[in-house]
C-alpha cells in the first residue's frame, strides 16, 4: 500500500470572485523559475513548488527581480493559491522568506513537511496564525490519508503526497523529502519530486500509488532521468511527460547530450496537457 495524502485546498477569493475554467477550456502551464522552483497555472488557479530559497550550492537562484515580484505578489505571481515545499534544504526552502511571504499573503495555503514548520517556528518572523494556513505532513513510514474539503469553491487543488527518501543514501535519511502529485481544476495533473533518490527500491513499495493516476507532466531531479532513462522514469511514475529539474549551473554533459526534456533557463514554460 502506498503512502498517499489527499488534500483538497479551498481557493477562497478576496474581493472579486475567482472564475475557474471547466475541463478543456484552458490548458495548464508550468513556468520555470530556477533550480526546482516551478509555478503551475490553470486559469486562475496557481501553485508554486519550492519557490523561496537562498543557497545556491552550485544550482541557479531565483533572479532578484523575479523574487521581488514573487514576494510582492505582482505580475505573474498575483493570485497564488498554494505553495508546496518538498524539503528543508537551503536550495529549496528558506524559513525567514517563507514567514515573510505568508505574512504578506494571508490567503495563501502552505503545504510542507513537518521539518519546514519547525524551522519556521524557530525564526523571528513566525506568527502563530500561520498554523491555520499550513498543511503539515508528518515524517512517518506508514500511509497517510487526509482530506480537506473545499470551502466556497468547487474548483479545488487536489494533492497527494508520498515520502520518497532524499538522494544521497543514509547520510540524508533524516531529511523528509515529499513527492507531490497535484491536480488543478480536476483536469491537469503534475508531479514534483524534490530531491528524490534514484534507488529503485524506494519506489517499489509505492508502485500502486504512482499507477493509480496518470501524471500529465512530472518534474523529477535530473539525476533520475540520468540514472534510469526517460522511458523508465515515465513508466515508474506513470507520467505522460517528464521535464528534469535541479540542473546545476554547470550543466552536466549527460544533460546536454540527452534527448530528454529539462528545465535549464529561467522563464521557460511547458504546456501541461490534461484530459482531452
Amino acid at each position: 500500500m502506498s503512502i498517499a495524502l489527499a488534500l483538497t485546498l479551498a481557493l477562497a477569493g478576496s474581493g472579486t470572485a475567482l472564475t475557474h475554467p471547466q475541463p478543456g477550456d484552458e490548458s495548464a502551464t508550468a513556468h520555470f523559475l530556477a533550480n526546482e522552483a516551478v509555478m503551475v497555472t490553470a486559469g486562475e488557479t496557481k501553485i508554486l513548488f519550492d519557490p523561496l530559497f537562498t543557497h545556491s550550492y552550485g544550482y541557479p537562484l531565483v533572479a532578484p527581480d523575479t523574487k521581488a515580484r514573487l514576494m510582492a505578489g505582482e505580475g505573474e505571481f498575483a493570485g497564488v493559491d498554494a505553495v508546496l515545499v518538498s524539503h528543508v534544504h537551503g536550495d529549496h526552502f528558506d524559513a525567514p522568506e517563507m514567514n515573510a511571504y505568508l505574512a504578506a499573503h494571508p490567503e495563501v495555503i502552505l503545504v510542507a513537511p513537518h521539518q519546514a514548520r519547525l524551522d519556521m517556528q524557530a525564526d523571528a518572523g513566525w506568527q502563530p496564525g500561520f498554523a491555520e494556513r499550513m498543511r503539515i505532513l508528518p515524517f512517518v513510514a506508514q500511509p497517510q490519508d487526509l482530506v480537506i474539503a473545499a470551502d466556497g469553491d468547487s474548483a479545488a487543488i487536489s494533492i497527494e503526497a508520498v515520502h520518497i527518501p532524499h538522494a544521497g543514501g543514509p547520510g540524508r535519511a533524516h531529511i523528509q523529502n515529499m513527492v507531490y502529485r497535484v491536480t488543478l481544476n480536476g483536469e491537469a495533473t503534475v508531479m514534483h519530486l524534490g530531491d528524490a533518490t534514484p534507488d529503485p527500491a524506494a519506489y517499489a513499495p509505492h508502485a500502486g500509488h504512482f499507477q493509480e493516476e496518470t501524471t500529465h507532466n512530472a518534474f523529477p531531479p535530473y539525476w533520475l532521468i540520468e540514472r534510469w532513462g526517460g522511458d523508465t522514469v515515465r513508466e515508474t511514475l506513470n507520467a505522460d511527460h517528464v521535464t528534469g529539474i535541479h540542473v546545476p549551473i554547470n550543466t552536466p554533459i549527460s544533460v546536454r547530450a540527452s534527448r530528454e526534456d529539462f528545465f535549464t533557463e529561467a522563464g521557460e514554460t511547458r504546456d501541461v496537457h490534461g484530459h482531452e
